[in-house]
């Protein structure tokens, strides 16, 4: 299955550095053609947000082509965020592995790590782009 398509991060799109390079504008036109009917937040961030987004630093978007027509047949975004665990919940062992990538309050004894969040999923159901 995943010989069947290509992922793509929109950075690349965003990163144009000369004239044979796809560039915002081509990107726009790409996600112009994408349609969740099931649920227009899901399309409405891709067209509106997924670029400006990606230009902050916030999330990231990456385009999921069919490698036989090139379609674009849905995307998934990621943000990296922080969380809170509670430090009371785990061994010592674990909270030596923990301190390592997180930060500990003392006063609420709890650790501050960051972690990945899937943002957006989308699937394209414009004419023609379905695929099972």
């Amino acid at each position: 299955m995943l010989d069947d398509v290509t992922v793509i991060n929109i950075r690349e799109y965003l990163s144009g550095k000369n004239d044979n390079d796809l560039g915002e504008e081509d990107l726009s036109e790409i996600l112009s053609d994408f349609s969740c009917l099931k649920n227009t937040d899901v399309e409405h961030f891709l067209k509106s947000n997924a670029i400006e987004f990606t230009k902050k630093n916030q999330s990231v978007t990456y385009l999921v082509f069919h490698n036989e027509d090139a379609s674009l047949v849905g995307y998934f975004t990621l943000a990296v965020k922080p969380i809170s665990v509670s430090a009371d919940k785990f061994s010592n062992t674990i909270k030596r592995r923990i301190a390592r990538v997180s930060q500990l309050d003392e006063e609420s004894n709890t650790y501050t790590l960051s972690a990945y969040l899937v943002a957006q999923l989308g699937k394209n159901f414009a004419d023609g782009v379905m695929r099972e």
